[in-house]
């Protein structure tokens, strides 16, 4: 049963409901809203003395044991699987920066700082606007999820057709 639960990937019929279930049950036992990007708030509100960061939201602790326990938990994932190997490649990206660790560094950092933003600019990651806001029905979460979806075909387009595939 451990296996099944813990090292397969659930298939859609069944990972879909279990996150929406998760979402729901946060919004109505908790009267919280479960999103990675406030709870990457509250890493920020430790590291930062920004009066943004200084919102009740971002001084809640339970987010930043969330978001700490987000790659812990991948971690305990992979070593429980036996599959965990420490590494820095990186795929395509690999092939993108021929595998420079710094170019990576880089890229990856540009490509943080976009998501931030947009994060930001959105009022939240596609993440909390797809699973949370809509469960919630949000008018303005519906509107983001088809701009996040749009400027990603959109996006994936432009690239395909610059680097081929």
């Amino acid at each position: 049963m451990y296996e099944i639960v813990f090292m397969r990937p659930w298939p859609w019929w069944a990972a879909g409901p279990a996150l929406g279930l998760v979402v729901t049950l946060m919004a109505w036992m908790a009267g919280r809203a479960l999103g990675v990007s406030t709870a990457y708030g509250s890493v920020c509100a430790v590291a930062s003395r920004m009066s943004f960061f200084s919102a009740k939201e971002y001084r809640e602790g339970w987010r930043l044991w969330f978001v700490l326990g987000l790659p812990v938990g991948g971690l305990l994932a992979g070593l429980g699987a036996g599959t965990f190997v420490l590494t820095t490649a990186y795929g395509e990206l690999d092939a993108l920066t021929r595998g420079w660790l710094l170019a990576k560094a880089g890229v990856l950092f540009a490509g943080g700082l976009c998501v931030g933003w947009g994060a930001r600019w959105a009022g939240g990651c596609p993440s909390g606007h797809s699973i949370v806001g809509i469960a919630q029905g949000a008018v303005s979460s519906i509107v983001a999820t088809v701009g996040f979806m749009v400027g990603g075909v959109v996006v994936f387009n432009l690239l395909y057709a610059i680097f081929g595939g």
